[in-house]
């Protein structure tokens, strides 16, 4: 029985001819055609304003800074392939050549090499050539793909002159590359030659392509769009279907239909959402004063199983899907025919109509562009004047990005990378030890609903939620239905001193911070730490009874202004204001320090910390949790969209947490 075939890889690639219009044309189509990687070459002008910067469903690899673009790779974002960009291999080639491995789920890892080969000043110079192809051939498996801007006979039986032929048919001839084009011209027009293949794709021979030209697909763009598909068999251990990254349970609420059978239906799934949580965690019983912590973590384990279950069934689920622009519409979809029709039927119709169906097809993008604009603008309320004003920033798309660790050496690979960012991020701990009182403490006995509930009402809800997926939107609807088993587990944790293995991996999402001169130094990176909802809760709660302490026992400095209750950062900058104009009419001048801690939660030293919650007369259990929660911890880094492993963390105290303030200022 033959094994069947499937897509491991899906990709375009086009010379978009510096058209910014051109490049929309080309996104859309790959949102259609689900494609994890559109290569491609002359994307805009330098200067050109009206120009692609971003799109919901790709990020960007732009190569090289403050040089002029060549060549783009769009990373789609629903893709399961994992793609890293390999400057090295391309160091010397001013961005007319871009390398990365992609690995596709379940599968082997591919170099594919995106090419723009133009001249710069004279003939004899052209950087797309001095890339180290002889490297990049021998990774094994690879692709090279894009405009060489070359003819001949290798490629083009019907060409009638061989120019810039002379280095691709050597590489072509000395790696042993195999050429998938067929005889169908890559680009058309007055501009091209009678029949013009320049636009090539090659392979290692090990390599199978579905190669095709999508001739019906008009962009703008003189040259043809070309797609290929990396072929393999299927990997019974690669799971190929979309993951769920949360769920939607707005079909829950009937406040939110109009019509009366749609309130009673939303009744209904109500109904029987309740119906199936309270059957799944009443298996396990409602903690009390005397359960013990193997109790308490069944309990953890057997709530978020009971909550996975009832959202898998009854609410539906979310997952990352490509989407076009919101401004693209039918109209534009017949001009871009009208465009493909044009353009096939130059010689007969003359250049001219093709000029005009261009210049209509980038017209009216622009038009529509400008009128989704203002329409948002108009209809813009509350908060979305901030993400009017979000859009309007440029987003910092560094996927793939080459990274260098602070001791100067190069990570490229995947896990190279997310091994430099955990140790820039998670430094080894200082040697020490503290031992937390064993027993004690009556912190636990102001935990009751009405605290629980009041904390969990100011969660916000759509905040990102962590391992678990659970957004607190939904653990507020869980709360409603089973509110003593919540708070009994709260309660439980808090006594024992014990914070639950379950609750103690955070997804840790990389992000650029804004602003930075050099995007290849590890400390130009974020890392913002996402937990569970109902973790949260608990650190809250733990968090709560903390300051409270601080505040009776005034452990905290009278200047702090964090944490202290009835104290924000508005009262800060009105004392630093009156205090700076007293000084002004005395005639004297004011000066203030700012200071910022590099990775402060991170370096928070739990045995440290231990003793100085001790000295300020913490209650015992409130000091056992605190060393439960800080220990024993595991991240996973989300680097490229992709979620990592789980590793270990010893020192500091998760960036997300709402515990982590207190715990640091301590």
């Amino acid at each position: 029985m033959a094994v069947p075939q499937v897509a491991k890889l899906v990709a375009l690639q086009h010379n978009c001819a510096r058209g910014g219009q051109v490049l929309e044309a080309v996104l859309e189509t790959a949102v259609r055609m689900e494609a994890d990687l559109v290569l491609i070459q002359e994307p805009r002008e330098v200067k050109e304003k009206d120009s692609t910067r971003s799109h919901p469903s790709f990020a960007f690899i732009r190569g090289e800074e403050q040089v002029p673009a060549k060549c783009w790779i769009a990373v789609n974002r629903a893709s399961r392939c994992r793609v890293t960009e390999l400057k090295e291999l391309a160091r010397e080639c001013r961005n007319h050549v871009q390398v990365v491995e992609v690995v596709p789920p379940g599968g082997e890892a591919i170099i594919v090499a995106n090419v723009y080969d133009q001249h710069e000043g004279s003939e004899a110079n052209r950087p797309a050539q001095r890339a180290a192809w002889t490297e990049i051939a021998r990774h094994g498996r690879v692709i090279v793909a894009g405009d060489m801007n070359a003819h001949s006979k290798m490629w083009n039986p019907m060409t009638t002159r061989n120019r810039n032929h002379i280095f691709w048919e050597q590489l072509i001839e000395n790696e042993g590359l195999f050429v998938w084009n067929t005889e169908e011209a890559t680009r058309i027009g007055p501009g091209a030659e009678i029949h013009s293949i320049i636009d090539l794709t090659l392979s290692s021979p090990n390599v199978e392509l579905n190669w095709s030209l999508l001739g019906e697909e008009a962009t703008g763009s003189d040259h043809e769009l070309i797609a290929w598909e990396v072929q393999g068999t299927p990997d019974p251990r690669a799971d190929m279907s979309m993951e769920t990254t949360g769920w939607d349970i707005s079909g829950w609420d009937p406040t939110r239909e109009e019509e009366e059978e749609d309130r009673r239906k939303a009744e209904e799934r109500r109904a029987k959402a309740r119906k199936c949580y309270l059957a799944g965690v009443g298996r396990t019983p409602v903690l009390s004063d005397d359960s013990t912590k193997q109790e308490v973590a069944e309990a953890a384990g057997s709530l978020r199983e009971a909550m996975t279950v009832t959202l898998d069934e009854h609410a539906r689920k979310k997952r990352w899907s490509s989407r076009s622009k919101p401004w693209w519409c039918e109209e534009l979809k017949e001009l871009r025919k009208d465009l493909e029709r044009a353009r096939r039927k130059w010689r007969v119709a003359g250049i001219s109509r093709v000029k005009a169906a261009r210049r209509e097809f980038r017209r009216a993008i622009r038009k529509a562009k400008r009128d989704c604009w203002n329409r948002f603008l108009q209809e813009a309320d509350g908060n979305k004047v901030w993400t009017a004003a979000r859009y309007t920033t440029p987003r910092i798309e560094k996927t793939g990005q080459v990274l260098v660790r602070e001791d100067g050496t190069v990570a490229e690979g995947h896990h190279d990378r997310e091994q430099a960012i955990l140790q820039a991020h998670f430094p080894p701990g200082p040697p020490g030890n503290y031992t937390a009182p064993v027993e004690g403490g009556q912190a636990y006995q102001r935990v009751d609903a009405l605290l629980v509930g009041s904390l969990l009402k100011v969660a916000a809800n759509i905040s990102a939620p962590g391992d678990d997926r659970i957004s607190a939107g939904i653990i507020k609807v869980f709360w409603q239905w089973d509110e003593q088993r919540i708070t009994q587990l709260v309660r439980a944790c808090i006594r024992l001193g014990f914070h639950p293995g379950i609750w103690k991996t955070a997804k840790g999402v990389v992000i650029p911070k804004p602003g930075k001169p050099d995007y290849t130094k590890v400390r130009a990176y974020r890392l913002i730490s996402l937990l569970d909802v109902i973790s949260k809760l608990l650190e809250r709660t733990a968090a709560h009874l903390i300051a409270d302490h601080l505040e009776r026992k005034r452990g905290l400095h009278e200047g702090q202004f964090g944490c202290h209750k009835r104290r924000s950062c508005v009262d800060a900058v009105a004392i630093l204001m009156n205090r700076t104009q007293k000084a002004w009419e005395r005639k004297k001048i004011a000066g203030a320090l700012f200071m910022d801690v590099k990775s402060v939660f991170n370096n928070v030293d739990k045995t440290f910390l231990g003793k100085r919650i001790e000295e300020l007369g913490m209650e015992a259990d409130l000091i056992r949790w605190t060393m439960s929660f800080m220990s024993d911890r595991r991240v996973r880094l989300v680097l490229d969209g992709e979620v990592g492993e789980r590793n270990a963390v010893d020192t500091g105290v998760p960036s997300g947490s709402p515990a982590a303030p207190i715990l640091f200022i301590t």
